[in-house]
């Protein structure tokens, strides 16, 4: 009889610290989808601020016209109702054009700098006003709005994307982001040591191309192979250290 009531006991025990975690973990997700710690000061970017009959602030993304959004969405600034939250709204839209963010600074954000919008990600949380770093330690990079800027900048989330999803490789292998030139696309390059000891240097092919499509426009002419050249990366990988690749089938 005893034995069955310290079963019991075991059991009751169990329960009571499984149910613990398990609403903590509730707690925890329903704190960060309500994000109460943001406060919106004024309307999400592109937005236009108008009032509501009962004195809430209202955002439309089109034009206000007799008081009425004349667009496709709108949010409510403060107050609850049929119209979506701001926060709530901007939440989700951060989450979808998070997707340009590296996976090292995943936290995406935008802001109106001199009427110009601003877009970037940063590694840790946003502030309060979900319009930058809560931070300014936190790393951050930036989204351009011309896609020669992002390809030419050290600080883009572009070229910080790429350089996370290159993959290192070799001994001691280090992997950075290099410019040669001002104005020039960026390297995603990769400091390795060989089999023998040898230090040697390599860039990703994708990278590779563009700097040469931008700096020597008439290279496919010399005769250079990106599939064989030594100085790209995936080469350089398959000679040295998978030994995929003889003396015979590179370029130097």
């Amino acid at each position: 009889m005893m034995i069955e009531i310290w079963g019991l006991f075991a059991i009751i025990v169990i329960s009571l610290i499984l149910l613990y975690y398990y609403a903590d973990d509730q707690e925890a997700f329903t704190t960060t989808t309500a994000n109460p710690s943001f406060h919106l000061e004024g309307c999400p970017s592109g937005y236009k601020s108008f009032y509501d009959s009962d004195g809430s602030t209202l955002c439309c993304n089109g034009e206000i016209i007799a008081n009425s959004c004349n667009g496709t969405q709108q949010c409510m600034l403060n107050g609850t109702g049929p119209i979506p939250n701001c926060t709530t709204f901007v939440t989700e839209d951060y989450k979808k054009k998070g997707e340009q963010c590296p996976t090292s600074m995943p936290s995406y954000y935008e802001r109106m700098d001199n009427k110009v919008l601003a877009k970037g990600c940063t590694a840790g949380t946003l502030n309060s006003t979900m319009d930058g770093p809560a931070t300014t330690t936190q790393p951050v990079c930036k989204i351009y709005h011309e896609l020669d800027k992002n390809i030419q900048s050290v600080d883009s989330c572009y070229n910080q994307k790429e350089l996370d999803e290159f993959s290192c490789f070799g001994t001691n292998c280090v992997k950075s982001l290099t410019q040669t030139k001002k104005d020039t696309p960026v390297l995603i390059t990769a400091t390795f040591t060989d089999s023998s000891g040898i230090q040697r240097t390599a860039h990703s092919r994708a990278s590779m191309q563009r700097f040469l499509d931008a700096t020597k426009p008439g290279w496919r002419d010399t005769g250079m192979d990106l599939s064989k050249n030594i100085i790209v990366a995936e080469v350089a990988k398959a000679f040295y250290v998978d030994r995929t690749l003889s003396q015979e089938e590179i370029q130097n």
